[in-house]
């Protein structure tokens, strides 16, 4: 994701752009500080595997957070696609009082927007383990 932020802030105007490849767990390693004074608690968002979400898909919402160009490959039947990057201006377009399921490519980003759509009130939020890619190791389909 590195990568599509740089070119954004390319397109923006930015002459100047660096990346840095390691990304977060690299600057730990080396020794720097995290500011966290604005990180997301650390609430806990239990993680279901492939078949559990498949016996829910009509109790659940599935939310998913990937960026656009991976939902070429397809998405659950049914999914509520809000990318992560836009998640804190969209939250509110699902609805509260069901479970959510947070699904991501390869369950990664889950933990992050499972943890969101709780401090903004979400109770019932679990997340998918091992994201699409454990979903579709299990046979499931995806609707393209």
């Amino acid at each position: 994701m590195y990568k599509e932020a740089a070119g954004l802030a390319a397109k923006r105007g930015y002459t100047r752009v660096m990346t840095f490849k390691e990304g977060i767990p690299g600057w730990v390693k080396a020794g720097f500080s995290l500011d966290t004074q604005h990180a997301l608690p650390g609430l806990e968002v239990s993680s279901l595997g492939a078949d559990e979400v498949k016996g829910l898909l009509d109790k659940a919402i599935i939310l998913d957070v990937r960026t656009p160009s991976l939902y070429g490959m397809g998405c659950i039947k049914g999914s509520y696609r809000i990318p992560l990057e836009h998640l804190s201006d969209r939250f509110s377009e699902i609805p509260k009082g069901r479970k959510i399921i947070v699904v991501d490519h390869a369950g990664k980003q889950v933990l992050v927007a499972g943890r969101f759509l709780k401090t903004k009130g979400y109770e019932d939020v679990e997340r998918l383990q091992g994201g699409l890619m454990a979903w579709m190791t299990r046979g499931f389909a995806l609707e393209k």
